[in-house]
C-alpha cells in the first residue's frame, strides 16, 4: 500500500506499480459483470469456479444498492489493478452507487500511520466501503468469511468485516459477509467455557471443541457448512477431540438471546453421536433443542439428484461417507408430568417413492412389510407391528444399518423380494457401505439373506443376539 494521505485522484490511492524485485506485471485485467457481481481477474485466474460465481452472484444480493467488487489474487499482482479499480470505482461513483463491498484480502487492515485501502477509498470517491482485514473465504451458498484472529484476553474475537464511512472511524461487522441477522448475538458468547473448552467462529456459527484438540483451519470441512441467514449452527467437537460436556453446551447457548438461542442447530463435528448430549442439554434449558444427523453440507444423493444442504456423515479426514436418511429431530424436555419423551423426527428423506406417514418416517414396502427411516439407517418390519424408534440406533459415519424384523419373530419368505426392491433403490456406493443386521428369524436359516447380501454387495450380514429361550420347569423327585 502507498503510505500517501487520501486524496481525491486515483494516482492517490494506488500503490507503486512496481514489484519488490523491480520487475512490471503482465497487463491483462479483465472486469467481469456478473449480474452486478463485478470481477477484477484475469484471463487465467480459476481460484473461483462457476458455481462459487454464481453462489456469490445470488448471495451477495442485497436491497440496499450495496455493489460487490472481487479482487482476484492474480489481478492485483498485475500493474493495471490499480488504475483498472480506480476506473470502476468513477464509474460506481457517477452510476449512484454508495456503498462498495470490496473482497480483497487486507483492504479493511486498518493500522495507525497505514490507514486502510477501503478508508482511503472511501475518502477519496465518498462512498461507505465494507472490507475484510484478512482474507475472505468463499462459502458454499454465496457467503464470505473472515477467520478472527484469536483473542488473549479471553473476549470473543473481533474484527473480520469493517464498515469505513467518509471521515469517520471504521466500525466491526464481524466475520460474515453477508451478515445474517443473528451475527451480532454471537459477540456475546465467550470465547472459552468454564469447563475449559474452546468456542471458535465458523461460517454457519460456533465450534465447541476442547482445548487440546486440533483448531479449525481455513479450508476445513467446518468452513464448508452453509450458512443459514435466520439460525446459527453450534458443531460439537472435532475428530479425536469431542470431550465436549452438555453443561458446556449449554452454557454457550445460555450467553444467546432467547430469540437466537431457540432457533439454534446442533451438529457433530467428530466422530461421536451427539444426540444423548443434545438430549441433556436439552433437559437443562428445558427447551426444545434440533439436533442434525451430520454436519449440514451442500449436496446430492447422486450423480442426477438436486442439491441441497443435508446432514452429511463424514471421515475424520473429512472425506464424506454417506447421507443419512433421518435429516434432524428435535430433542423435548420432560411433560408435565416428569416423563421423558423421546425425540421428535424433524426431515427425513424417504429411500425410495411411494405414499409415506411424513410424522413417522415410514413407507410401506408390500402389503407385508413396510420401512422405517432411522437416525442410524433404515429398519423393515412388518406393517402393523410395533412402532419402531427412528432414534434408537447410535449413528455410525462408515454407513447404514438396515434392520430387518423383529427379535424373536419369524421373517417369512415374502421379506426377501421386499428388501431386493429396496436395496436396488438405494444407490451402489451406499450398498456397498451398508450393515445388515438381522434381529428376526429367518424362515430358511439364513440362506436367502447371505445370497441377497452377496448380490447387492453389501459389506456386512450382522445377527443379533437371539432371544433367550423361555424358562422349563425342572422334574421333581418322586
Amino acid at each position: 500500500r502507498s503510505s500517501a494521505p487520501a486524496g481525491r485522484r486515483p494516482a492517490d490511492v494506488r500503490p507503486a506499480d512496481d514489484r519488490p524485485d523491480g520487475t512490471t506485471a503482465a497487463e491483462g485485467l479483465l472486469v467481469e459483470d456478473h449480474d452486478g457481481l463485478l470481477l477484477l481477474r484475469t484471463p487465467s485466474d480459476n481460484a473461483l469456479t462457476p458455481a462459487d460465481v454464481a453462489d456469490l452472484s445470488r448471495g451477495m444480493r442485497t436491497d440496499d444498492g450495496t455493489v460487490t467488487v472481487i479482487a482476484g489474487a492474480d489481478g492485483m499482482e498485475t500493474s493495471a489493478f490499480w488504475p483498472r479499480l480506480s476506473e470502476l470505482l468513477d464509474s460506481l461513483s457517477e452510476s449512484g452507487a454508495d456503498t462498495v463491498r470490496l473482497v480483497m484480502a487486507g483492504a479493511g487492515q486498518d493500522v495507525k500511520d497505514r490507514p486502510a485501502t477501503a478508508r482511503r477509498i472511501a475518502d477519496a470517491w465518498g462512498v461507505e466501503v465494507k472490507a475484510p482485514d484478512g482474507a475472505p473465504l468463499v462459502v458454499p451458498g454465496g457467503s464470505l468469511f473472515v477467520p478472527p484472529a484469536p483473542s488473549a484476553d479471553g473476549k470473543p474475537p473481533a474484527g473480520g468485516w469493517w464498515r469505513f464511512a467518509p471521515g469517520s472511524d471504521p466500525e466491526p461487522l464481524g466475520p460474515r459477509s453477508p451478515e445474517p441477522s443473528w451475527q451480532p448475538a454471537l459477540r456475546h458468547v465467550p470465547s472459552g467455557t468454564s469447563g475449559g473448552s474452546v468456542v471458535e467462529q465458523i461460517p454457519a456459527g460456533l465450534l465447541v471443541r476442547p482445548a487440546e484438540a486440533t483448531a479449525t483451519q481455513p479450508g476445513d470441512l467446518y468452513h464448508a457448512v452453509p450458512v443459514d441467514p435466520r439460525r446459527p449452527a453450534v458443531v460439537i467437537g472435532v475428530p479425536y477431540g469431542e470431550d465436549v460436556s452438555a453443561e458446556e453446551v449449554a452454557e454457550v447457548l445460555t450467553a444467546l438471546p432467547e430469540e437466537v438461542r431457540s432457533g439454534v442447530r446442533l451438529a457433530p463435528g467428530g466422530r461421536r453421536d451427539v444426540l444423548r448430549l443434545a438430549q441433556a442439554v436439552c433437559d437443562r434449558l428445558d427447551t426444545d433443542v434440533e439436533v442434525m444427523t451430520g454436519l449440514p453440507l451442500v449436496a446430492a444423493a447422486g450423480p442426477l439428484g438436486s442439491y441441497s444442504v443435508r446432514s452429511v456423515l463424514a471421515a475424520p479426514d473429512g472425506t464424506p461417507k454417506w447421507l443419512p436418511f433421518v435429516d434432524a429431530v428435535v430433542c423435548r424436555p420432560p411433560d408435565e408430568e416428569g416423563h421423558a419423551r423421546p425425540p421428535q423426527l424433524l426431515r427425513w428423506t424417504p429411500p425410495l417413492p411411494g405414499p409415506a406417514r411424513p410424522e413417522e418416517g415410514v413407507i410401506g414396502l408390500t402389503d407385508r412389510w413396510q420401512v422405517t427411516v432411522t437416525r442410524a439407517g433404515l429398519w423393515i418390519g412388518p406393517r402393523g407391528g410395533p412402532r419402531l424408534s427412528p432414534t434408537a440406533r447410535q449413528v455410525d459415519a462408515n454407513g447404514p444399518v438396515i434392520e430387518l424384523g423383529m427379535p424373536g419373530e419369524l421373517m417369512d419368505a415374502s421379506l426377501l423380494p421386499a428388501l431386493s426392491s429396496l436395496l436396488e433403490a438405494l444407490t451402489p456406493a451406499l450398498r456397498e457401505r451398508a450393515t445388515l443386521h438381522v434381529h428376526g428369524v429367518s424362515h430358511d436359516g439364513g440362506h436367502g439373506l447371505r445370497r441377497l447380501a452377496a448380490q447387492h454387495g453389501l459389506r456386512t450380514l450382522r445377527y443379533a443376539a437371539p432371544a433367550p429361550a423361555p424358562a422349563r420347569a425342572r422334574p421333581t423327585a418322586q
